[in-house]
């Protein structure tokens, strides 16, 4: 019994951490923050960016 309580505890920190990971997509526009992801960083978005600020 304590060993499938271990297992189960393990499992779950596990499904918990994997889902902490996102990556956003190329383009990706962050309305709150107003920036996006561009060459796998984030931009600020700036006067002359309409294509990815939208």
């Amino acid at each position: 019994m304590q060993l499938i309580a271990k297992c189960c505890v393990l499992l779950g920190l596990l499904a918990v951490t994997s889902a902490c990971v996102v990556v956003p997509r190329e383009g990706y526009y962050d309305r709150p923050h107003h920036r996006y992801y561009h060459e796998r960083s984030w931009h600020e978005c700036g006067p002359h960016d309409e294509f990815y600020c939208r």
